[in-house]
């Protein structure tokens, strides 16, 4: 790899796409563990507003929820569609994101149209194929003019330069590239896609574009179908691939142009799902036959609203899973998302006692500086505490004003500088009769009031947790 193309992953990836560059690093992070959970993932999930949405709305579509029952939280998400394919979907809309929040060039958009058209092509190659990863070849061709997409969005000086010698000199793309950065865009794709830890099968296709090798020819032969078909669906160079296409999957030829065309209508509908709506129109499609079927989700990660009917989805999820018997952890995932999203609190925690009965500590927390508020959460309950009072009353609290002189508040001093909050609720997790944890919630980031029908839904959520518990406790087996 050449410095100069070190230098540009580099560049990209810290400086031009930095909220990006985080989001996959934490992501990666979380794949790297030894011991991972559904907790980890939609955590870093749940910090990004949009990305929450967008990943619902895939999870709740056609395209992967063939059952049509509702998905309402994150962490039911990953269970149902699994772990890796959450990862490799949250990642994408990452990039999308990130590059269509930036100053895209029209061919920039046109790239990536082209890549949409060809991710959708090569999924349905595969599953015709009956491929049990189709999802993996979809991410793949999505992700393959990346690095191309990617330069022209932050491209300057040298965008203009390769411009000018490819209009004014004659010089192939490739050529341009090598002559001005001393590597390609395609290199740069894969640099940065080995650099961010996604699809080794993108590598391949780029490297060994001729292997025979069924996935590597459905991503090829999707690329080359989306590159002319974006010039004349009646080409001859479109109606070769179509019919290596048909060989490729065994279908009639006479009936491939007609199947791809569909696939590329097709195309319009998932890039709406992934918010890339700005696309379509350079999609080989009539527009007109596009439905805006997409309803914005209105989750603000950092100020969100209370929103009942979504509580009632949240309940509703958490009761179909039981028959499932989920463990410890997914309930108590659900259950936090439900009371962040939910019921609108800006932090919540679920603490634990520790194994001697002494002390309190956060094990899980949604919100604002999450990472941070859990390793600050850990009370002793040696002590008169409004923790201490918790577990030995097991009964929730609301704590109005942690600043008033009031003995029955027992928010000490050093409780309130970490909480720092002027007000909370607090309720115990109760299993056959015995607190073995606490939930707290406040809205402290966002500074707003709690009030009475917050409070009620609060409890009510830790209720619905204390007996999803007791339903999968030993006990009950």
């Amino acid at each position: 790899m050449s410095e100069n193309l070190d230098n540009w992953i580099t560049r990209i990836s810290e400086n031009e796409l930095p909220i990006f560059k985080y989001t996959v690093h934490a992501i990666n992070d979380v794949v790297s563990k030894e011991a991972t959970s559904t907790s980890d993932l939609s955590r870093i999930i749940l910090r990004d507003a949009n990305l929450t949405a967008r990943v619902l709305r895939v999870a709740n579509s056609a395209t992967y929820n063939v059952t049509g029952s509702t998905i309402s939280t994150v962490s039911r998400a990953i269970v149902y569609l699994g772990f890796n394919l959450v990862r490799d979907i949250s990642m994408s809309l990452a990039i999308i994101d990130a590059l269509l929040s930036g100053k895209a060039r029209e061919h920039a958009l046109k790239l990536m149209a082209m890549s949409f058209h060809a991710a959708v092509q090569a999924r349905d190659f595969a599953e015709r194929r009956d491929d049990d990863a189709a999802e993996e070849i979809f991410i793949a061709a999505l992700l393959r003019y990346v690095g191309e997409i990617t330069f022209w969005c932050v491209a300057g000086e040298e965008g203009e330069q390769i411009i000018e010698l490819m209009e004014q000199r004659g010089f192939s793309e490739e050529m341009a590239q090598q002559e001005v950065l001393g590597f390609t865009l395609d290199q740069l794709t894969v640099g940065l896609t080995c650099d961010w830890h996604i699809s080794d099968l993108l590598h391949s296709a780029i490297n060994k574009p001729n292997m025979d090798n069924p996935r590597i020819k459905d991503i090829v032969y999707a690329l080359k179908l989306s590159e002319n078909s974006s010039k004349s669906w009646n080409s001859k160079e479109t109606l070769s691939v179509a019919h290596k296409i048909a060989e490729h999957i065994n279908v009639d030829k006479n009936k491939s142009l007609e199947l791809v065309q569909d696939n590329a209508k097709k195309a319009a509908e998932v890039a709406q799902l992934f918010g890339a709506s700005s696309i379509i129109k350079y999609l080989p499609i009539d527009e007109d036959e596009v439905e805006d079927n997409i309803d914005e989700h209105s989750f603000d990660a950092n100020c969100p609203i209370p929103d009942p009917l979504l509580q009632l989805n949240i309940l509703r999820d958490l009761s179909s899973l039981l028959v499932e018997k989920p463990d410890f952890n997914l309930i108590l995932e659900i259950i936090l998302e439900g009371i962040y999203r939910g019921v609108g609190l800006d932090r919540t925690v679920f603490a634990m006692l520790t194994s001697d009965k002494k002390a309190i500590k956060a094990k899980y927390a949604l919100g604002k500086d999450s990472d941070g508020f859990t390793s600050r959460f850990f009370f002793s309950l040696q002590t008169d505490n409004i923790f201490s009072k918790v577990v030995r009353n097991a009964q929730p609290v609301w704590v109005e004003n942690t600043q008033a002189n009031n003995s029955d508040n027992k928010v000490s001093d050093d409780i309130r500088l970490i909480l720092a909050s002027k007000a909370f609720y607090i309720a115990p997790l109760v299993i056959a009769g015995r607190v073995i944890g606490l939930i707290y919630a406040d809205r402290q980031p966002s500074g707003r009031e709690l009030d009475n029908e917050s409070f009620e839904s609060f409890k009510h959520f830790v209720q619905q947790a204390s007996q999803a518990l007791e339903y999968i406790s030993p006990r009950k087996r």
